[in-house]
């Protein structure tokens, strides 16, 4: 039977993978809010993370949708591992950078994307609303299947390299570099770069892992490419084909990591 996907809780992320439960979280005086405030898992709500709540809603007008909104402070958890608070790092420009980079590619490619029904912020909170899209991940795709996938697939990445810009950032122009440099380069250290002579950037998706590939598992056919929120105009490298084998958009073991090449090729566009 297919499942249904609309966002990134099928491949969380390392510091995005708190279980889906009631969680009370303890006091913390570094939260705009200092009081206690339960992480609860209410009707509907589908998954609680560390950066994120997500819903899914099936009994409404044209359809099942699937919403997702960022944590408030008050939301934010007390790491288990060392005590420290886990700030999300530019989470409200990655949701804002997404709903307007599915619009940007519905407009000028073919790729197929989630139907975003609308998008908006209210009272520190910003909420992607978007149809369920059916099928399953590429990573649940039968392995000897799968290059009939990534075939069709690498035509929509030709599309979506075709995009380019002066520019490195994203469609709104916030600079957000893909997950696996936020060790090395956190939102907050990201420097300032120059604008090329020509238009030599390309849009990368950033995030291209089998996890945010839905596939109709009759047909083999792409239904959708989810979670832009990492995508933007880089050097072409930067889009790792990370959709070639399961697994996180970053180097596995024994695979080479690219990050430290990249903040060189990043580092002679810096102001």
């Amino acid at each position: 039977m297919s499942k249904k996907y609309g966002g990134d809780t099928a491949n969380a992320e390392s510091n995005d993978d708190e279980p889906a439960y009631v969680q009370s979280v303890a006091p913390d005086p570094r939260r705009l809010d200092p009081l206690d405030n339960p992480r609860i898992q209410e009707e509907g709500c589908d998954a609680i993370t560390s950066e994120k709540k997500y819903y899914v809603f099936s009994d409404v007008p044209n359809g099942a949708v699937f919403i997702k909104r960022n944590l408030t402070p008050s939301e934010y958890i007390v790491a288990r591992w060392n005590g420290e608070l886990v700030i999300p790092d530019m989470l409200m420009e990655r949701m804002k950078n997404e709903a307007a980079t599915i619009r940007y590619i519905q407009s000028n490619t073919t790729i197929p994307t989630p139907n975003i029904r609308c998008a908006f912020e209210d009272h520190g909170r910003y909420y992607i609303i978007t149809d369920i899209v059916p099928g399953v991940t590429l990573a649940e795709v039968p392995e000897e299947k799968r290059s009939i996938v990534i075939e069709e697939l690498q035509g929509y990445i030709s599309q979506m390299h075709a995009l380019k810009s002066k520019v490195i950032g994203g469609v709104l122009g916030s600079v957000i570099l893909p997950h696996r440099f936020r060790k090395f380069l956190p939102g907050s250290k990201i420097p300032r770069f120059r604008e090329a002579q020509t238009a030599q950037f390309v849009m990368c998706h950033n995030d291209l892992s089998q996890h945010n590939i839905i596939v109709d598992e009759v047909t083999l056919k792409i239904n959708a490419i989810l979670d832009w929120e990492y995508a933007g105009f880089f050097p072409p490298e930067f889009d790792g084909a990370f959709y070639l084998r399961p697994g996180p958009s970053a180097a596995l073991e024994g695979e080479v990591n690219d990050v430290q090449d990249l903040l060189q090729v990043l580092e002679q566009w810096k102001i």
